[in-house]
């Protein structure tokens, strides 16, 4: 028997390659014989870098950025084998795992290290970008990264906002005229695996929101600061398409919406690109190693209301989709 084991992370406790050599030793104590191959597999979340550079080739570049709480951290990025295409995870400068419990809140929580290399990604040639989006632990729309990536985003005296959702209240302009002129060259694809718009009972801040520290107060405000936010960014912005209510909008905070609507580059879709399934998937050649298997084992690490979104559960070979009322006929 050969067995195929492609497994999602479990969050906080198993990268996917941990949880798929677990799964194959299991399989060996019952079956000795048994040729397995793990293959690992993201979703748009933790493990998005690994699985890509390990399935398609490539090198990953290490780097100082700015930390979820302003703190220097080392983020990194994968290059592919083509020299033009990067890999990133947001979660490795503004990840959920990186700030303890008791530290957690999304009010001072930023994406500034998420701009910072992205900013470092292009001045070193690359022009496509596949960027995982999953596993943040902040809510500030984006801002952050835009910052860092030269857009302005200003108080009533013509100071930048500070760090976090906090921000957002303070913001009275937007200006792009500073923003790098490569970004026009770029393009973003965004893995993403939820469909939360930016505001709202279904929006970042009510769902996401109490994982990340906010309390039902903070919840009302920093929703308030997004929609204020999202209108801004709308004149800001003027003959682009600017939807807090496209399905992604609120993935990960708000980044979705920043990613949609700075027009930072072509290809960007946080919902419609289904690259959190489809690109950490099967690009990795997970699809085509199972052709040869006899059996597989897919997983997924938890479930939570948000898992009935999209999510990267496989059967049969194919992706699936879980949806809310079982449609899907799991």
């Amino acid at each position: 028997m050969k067995a195929v084991i492609a497994i999602d992370s479990f969050k906080g406790s198993l990268t996917s390659q941990e949880a798929g050599q677990a799964a194959a030793a299991g399989i060996k104590r019952v079956f000795p014989d048994a040729v397995t191959e793990v293959c690992p597999l993201a979703d748009g979340g933790e493990g998005t870098v690994e699985t890509l550079i390990s399935g398609m080739g490539g090198t990953i570049r290490y780097l100082s950025v700015t930390g979820p709480l302003g703190e220097s951290v080392t983020g990194r990025y994968g290059v592919l084998e083509d020299g033009v295409t990067a890999v990133m995870e947001m979660a490795d400068a503004a990840g959920i795992t990186m700030v303890v419990p008791e530290k957690r809140n999304p009010l001072y929580t930023t994406t500034y290290g998420v701009g910072e290399t992205i900013r470092d990604a292009v001045k070193e040639g690359c022009r496509k970008f596949i960027i995982g989006i999953g596993g943040s632990v902040t809510n500030d729309g984006g801002v952050g990264m835009l910052q860092a990536l030269g857009f302005e985003f200003l108080d009533g005296a013509g100071k930048p906002v500070t760090f976090g959702a906090q921000g957002l209240e303070q913001l009275a302009c937007i200006g792009t005229r500073n923003a790098m002129e490569e970004l026009a060259d770029c393009e973003f694809h965004i893995a993403c695996d939820v469909k939360n718009v930016l505001c709202g009972p279904e929006g970042c801040s009510a769902v996401f929101g109490p994982q990340k520290g906010a309390d039902d107060a903070m919840i009302r405000q920093m929703d308030a600061w997004l929609a204020d936010y999202a209108a801004l960014a709308a004149a800001a912005c003027e003959g682009e398409e600017v939807d807090p209510d496209h399905p992604g909008a609120g993935a990960a905070g708000g980044l979705g919406f920043a990613f949609r609507t700075s027009g930072t580059g072509r290809g960007t879709d946080p919902a419609g690109d289904e690259a959190g399934r489809e690109t950490a998937g099967c690009r990795c050649g997970s699809h085509r190693r199972r052709q040869a298997g006899r059996s597989d084992r897919y997983g997924q690490g938890a479930c939570r209301c948000s898992s009935t979104g999209e999510k990267v559960w496989k059967k049969g070979g194919c992706f699936f989709r879980l949806r809310d009322g079982g449609r899907s006929g799991v």
